[in-house]
C-alpha cells in the first residue's frame, strides 16, 4: 500500500481527511482520548513499513539500488559521451577555427600585398606615362624647332645655297672688272703704237656693229641692230651675255668716257728730259683715270651673264634673292610658307633677312667707296687743269718779258 492511501485512509477513520484534521481544535472533549488512541494505532503499523523503506530492508531497497545504478550508469555513460563528443566537437571546431583565421590572415597578407604591388605598379606607369609624356613634348619641340617646313624658316638649304652663291658672283666681280678694263685701248699703263690709228679703229667698230639710222640714210653704213649702241649708257645696267652686242657696246661706250689712248715714243726719247716729263704726266694721268675705268668695268661685271650662274648675271642673282622677300611669285611662296613656321622658324627667317639685309649694306658701303675715289680724283683733275692754266699763264708772262727784253 503506498503512503497516499494510509494517509487517505486515516484521514476518512477520523471523519473527513484533512478537513477534518483541520477542524480539529473545534473536536468535542469526549472524543478527543478515542482519537489519540486512534493516531497511536496508526503510527505502530506505519512505523514498521517505514522504517523498512528508510534502513533497507525489504523489496524497495534493492529495486531503488537496482535504479540507483541503472542511472548512475546511465548518468555516466552519458556524462563520458557527452564529455568525448563535445571535447572532440570543441577541437575541431577549435581548428576549424584556427584554419579559418590562418585563412584570414593570409587573405588579409595577400590583400595587402596585392595592395602594395598594385600601388607600386600604379605609381610606375605614371612615373612611366610622365616620361614618355616628357619625351612627346620633347620630339614635338624638337620638331616644331627644326622641322624644314616649320622651324628653319623658308627652304632653309636652297636659301643657304643661294645665299652662297649670291655671295661668290659678287666677290668674282672684282676679277672681272680686271680683265674688262685690260682691254680697253685707253687702259691704265697702255700705249697705242698710233694714236690716229687707234681712232680710226673705235671709228671702224662703230659703223659696222653700232651704226645709226641718221649714218644708214647717208650711205655710211648698213642699220645696225643696236644702233647708237656704243654711246648708249643705259646698256651698262642691262643684263648682257658675254661677248654679246649688248657687251661690245658697254665696251666701246666706256673707251669713249675714258678718251683716246695715249701713243708710245721711241724708246730713246723715253730717256730724254721731255720724254721723262711724258711718261710722267702718263702715269699722272693712268692714276686717275684708273678709277672711273674700274668702275665702270665694276658696272659691266655686274650685268655680264655667266653660266657658272646659270646665264644670270649677279646682279640678276641679286635681283631673284630680294624677290623672294619682297616681289613675284617668290615672295608668295615665301609668305604661305612662313603661315605654317614656328617661332623659332620665324626667327630664323628674321635672322637669315638680317644677314641678307648686312650684306647688301657692305656692297652699297663699297659702291659709295667707289663714289668716293671717282670724286677726289675729279677734284685732282680739276686742281691740275687750274695747275696747268696757271703754268701756261706763268710761260706766256715770261715769254712776253724776253721778247720784250729782246726789243
Amino acid at each position: 500500500m503506498s503512503m497516499n492511501n494510509v494517509w487517505d485512509n486515516v484521514a476518512a477513520i477520523f471523519g473527513g481527511g484533512s478537513a477534518a484534521l483541520r477542524g480539529a481544535n473545534r473536536v468535542k472533549p469526549g472524543h478527543e482520548r478515542r482519537r489519540l488512541v486512534a493516531l497511536g494505532l496508526v503510527g505502530c503499523l506505519l512505523s514498521g513499513s517505514a522504517g523498512a523503506a528508510l534502513y533497507g530492508f525489504g523489496p524497495a531497497e534493492s529495486w531503488t539500488i537496482e535504479q540507483i545504478a541503472s542511472l548512475s550508469e546511465s548518468v555516466s555513460a552519458n556524462l563520458a559521451t557527452f564529455g568525448s563528443s563535445f571535447g572532440t566537437s570543441m577541437a575541431d571546431d577549435f581548428e576549424q577555427v584556427i584554419s579559418a583565421i590562418a585563412v584570414a590572415t593570409k587573405q588579409e597578407a595577400v590583400g595587402a600585398n596585392v595592395v602594395g604591388q598594385g600601388a607600386q605598379d600604379s605609381a610606375s606607369q605614371l612615373v612611366n606615362a610622365v616620361r614618355a609624356q616628357r619625351e612627346s613634348d620633347q620630339v614635338a619641340t624638337a620638331f616644331m624647332d627644326y622641322n624644314p617646313s616649320m622651324g628653319q624658316g623658308y627652304h632653309a638649304c636652297n636659301v643657304a645655297a643661294e645665299n652662297r652663291t649670291l655671295d661668290g658672283a659678287f666677290d668674282g666681280m672684282g676679277a672681272n672688272a680686271a680683265a674688262t678694263t685690260a682691254q680697253l685701248d685707253v687702259a691704265p699703263g697702255k700705249l697705242v703704237d698710233s694714236t690716229a690709228a687707234a681712232l680710226s679703229q673705235r671709228l671702224a667698230n662703230h659703223r659696222s656693229n653700232f651704226c645709226t639710222q641718221a649714218e644708214s640714210d647717208a650711205g655710211l653704213c648698213t642699220l645696225s641692230a643696236l644702233p647708237g649702241g656704243d654711246t648708249n649708257a643705259g646698256l651698262l645696267f642691262e643684263s648682257a651675255a658675254p661677248d654679246s652686242l649688248q657687251q661690245k657696246a658697254r665696251q666701246a661706250y666706256t673707251q669713249y668716257v675714258l678718251g683716246t689712248p695715249d701713243q708710245a715714243i721711241p724708246a730713246a726719247m723715253g730717256k730724254s728730259p721731255l720724254g721723262q716729263e711724258y711718261l710722267l704726266q702718263k702715269n699722272n694721268k693712268d692714276a686717275l683715270m684708273s678709277i672711273p675705268a674700274y668702275s665702270l668695268s665694276m658696272i659691266e661685271a655686274a650685268n655680264t651673264q655667266s653660266a657658272d650662274l646659270g646665264n644670270k648675271s649677279p646682279n640678276d642673282v641679286l635681283t631673284l634673292r630680294v624677290n623672294q622677300y619682297f616681289g613675284g611669285k617668290e615672295a608668295q611662296d615665301w609668305a604661305s610658307v612662313l603661315t605654317a613656321q614656328s617661332e623659332r622658324g620665324l626667327m630664323v627667317e628674321a635672322v637669315k633677312m638680317g644677314g641678307l639685309e648686312a650684306w647688301i649694306h657692305h656692297k652699297q658701303l663699297q659702291q659709295n667707296q667707289r663714289l668716293e675715289l671717282n670724286l677726289a680724283a675729279l677734284a685732282m683733275a680739276a686742281a691740275q687743269d687750274a695747275k696747268a692754266n696757271v703754268d701756261a699763264k706763268y710761260e706766256r708772262v715770261i715769254a712776253e718779258s724776253t721778247r720784250s727784253a729782246i726789243k
